[in-house]
């Protein structure tokens, strides 16, 4: 895990580098910042296991969102300001997490109860109640480093605590993996299935890995004729009130300095989005590939 340590040393310089840099010209992002999504994994304590936020910063950066003045909102407001047109308040930040972990209900929700905080929830229904490791996950679980995901009634329990849930597909495959109709289906049932357990509309989706390289335009005209009203993107950057609703930035937050998450806060990171381009992403797996570390 030495290599994964390295990884998140170098990530750590580039984005305080740039960030400072961007802060002192006054370049903090473009337009007008209506809405920040953090993007969050794994929240827990075990050694040795990426795309993880420990638990006792996971609690700092959510003081640190207050002590910024940043008002953390719920999935309702986001879809009033992009179905209704309604404003948000100003700061506003939705917090959000990927792929199911149990730890999101052991330990995030506990924090974000501890602040008041709503939260998104997006799971992959394949891993739901099943012992197997998400496809990225695999290597961890061949060392022994099992992140296991929730079941069908812990979803219920998340969501009385706060923590909503979401459609992140079925079987965590890219988008741009699939044929289309395995995509459509991937899309459509999934949103069928949560409606059926929860009992009330689901009108978010998250896409897999999701960069520009693994969603394409069909993919967004598939999540519209589901009836999702928002989906969201691991493109990084803040929200405009013209931001297409199918295509919420959001972004990954990491183990960061509080001074690097206040600058990513601020938009004073943005530059850092070229990752999420195509181009990007085939580098970053170029970068990946000759560090021996692993990507989501």
């Amino acid at each position: 895990m030495r290599a994964e340590r390295i990884k998140q040393r170098l990530k750590n310089s580039v984005y305080r580098t740039i960030g400072e840099t961007a802060a002192a010209i006054g370049a903090n992002g473009n337009g007008h910042r209506s809405l920040r999504v953090l993007m969050y994994h794994k929240v827990n304590d075990l050694p040795g296991n990426p795309l993880t936020m420990p638990v006792s910063l996971f609690d700092e950066q959510m003081d640190q969102l207050r002590q910024l003045g940043y008002e953390v909102v719920d999935l309702d407001a986001v879809l009033a300001h992009y179905v209704d047109g309604k404003p948000l308040p100003p700061q506003a930040v939705l917090i959000t997490f990927d792929d199911g972990y149990h730890d999101n209900l052991e330990n995030a929700a506990r924090v974000l109860e501890k602040y008041g905080y709503p939260g998104v929830l997006f799971v992959p229904l394949g891993y739901l109640s099943d012992p197997l490791p998400l496809p990225h996950e695999e290597h961890l679980a061949a060392q022994g480093i099992l992140n296991r995901t929730i079941d069908w009634d812990e979803l219920v329990e998340l969501e009385r605590r706060g923590v909503r849930i979401e459609s992140h597909g079925i079987s965590h495959r890219a988008l741009a993996d699939l044929e289309v109709d395995e995509a459509a289906r991937e899309i459509a049932l999934s949103k069928f299935r949560l409606e059926e357990r929860l009992d009330r509309p689901v009108r978010a989706f998250s896409y897999v890995k999701g960069s520009e390289a693994h969603y394409k335009p069909v993919h967004l005209s598939l999540v519209r004729q589901a009836g999702y009203d928002v989906a969201f993107t691991a493109v990084s950057g803040a929200n405009s009130p013209a931001t297409d609703p199918l295509q919420l930035r959001r972004y990954n937050i990491e183990p960061y300095s509080p001074r690097t998450f206040e600058l990513v806060l601020a938009g004073a990171c943005d530059l850092i989005s070229v990752k999420d381009t195509v181009t990007g992403t085939h580098a970053r797996r170029l970068f990946n590939a000759a560090l021996g570390t692993s990507t989501k």
